[in-house]
């Protein structure tokens, strides 16, 4: 089931700021070879995120997908 972009308001801030932060240490180290990621897989309750490359990744309980999309509309 796809979600809404009523949904970006839904995110709790931790994981937005998690993405954000895993997103902008992938921008400073590989500034060179910008490959746009889908989004970032965080998982929930903690500060570990890692950075997807396919929109339909696999996730194990207790992790949350957050799209690039989402993590955009939260900057502004």
């Amino acid at each position: 089931m796809r979600e809404t972009s009523d949904s970006f308001r839904l995110l709790a801030p931790d994981l937005i700021r998690v993405a954000r932060s895993v997103l902008g240490l992938y921008l400073t180290v590989h500034s060179d070879r910008l490959q746009r990621p889908a989004g970032v897989v965080v998982c929930q309750g903690s500060d570990r995120g890692q950075l997807i490359f396919t929109s339909q990744p696999i996730l194990l309980p207790g992790e949350r997908f957050v799209t690039f999309e989402e993590i955009e509309s939260q900057m502004y």
